[in-house]
């Protein structure tokens, strides 16, 4: 093994992760001109008190490969308009502002970007499902899946109980 492969970085990094709760829509593969397409999704995640809930819209690039599972398992009821709500962690996001026509005016409207890492829990219609998460060691905290890329957890339906509907 080379030097460079043996030796440990110095190299400092700052992460900047959110968490949340949000709506799944637009699952997509964007196709790229030069490579391989790649996995997005928007996630509208609600913020605020239950009784005034406001939502903020991130568009995120799925990076995650558990995440990546999980998402294209959701995709099938996204596109069947079903609601789906998922709990998830997104890093590296900055702000998008971008214009939309209403009415046939310009508006301003302005979002999130960020890099899907992975999602925690997934309801359909209100009823929790099985998708591929990526559990934390309570002793470490390092993230690792329960039985190798293929890990899941999950429940059956709670009674119809919704995140924040």
């Amino acid at each position: 093994m080379s030097q460079a492969h043996t030796q440990q970085s110095n190299e400092v990094a700052f992460d900047l992760v959110i968490q949340g709760v949000g709506y799944l829509n637009r699952v997509r593969a964007v196709p790229v001109r030069k490579g391989a397409s790649y996995l997005a999704c928007t996630i509208n995640a609600m913020m605020g008190k239950r009784d005034d809930v406001q939502y903020v819209g991130i568009d995120c690039i799925v990076v995650g490969s558990i995440a990546a599972k999980a998402i294209e398992q959701l995709r099938a009821d996204v596109e069947a308009h079903r609601k789906v709500i998922v709990g998830f962690r997104a890093g590296d996001p900055r702000p998008d502002f971008y214009e939309v026509q209403r009415e046939g005016k310009p508006e301003r409207r302005e979002g999130l970007k960020a890099r899907l890492l992975q999602l925690t829990f997934a309801k359909v219609d209100g009823c929790r499902v099985d998708i591929p998460v990526v559990e934390h060691k309570p002793d470490t905290g390092r993230a690792r899946s329960e039985a190798g890329d293929d890990a899941g957890v999950g429940s059956a339906c709670e009674d119809g109980a919704l995140v924040g509907a």
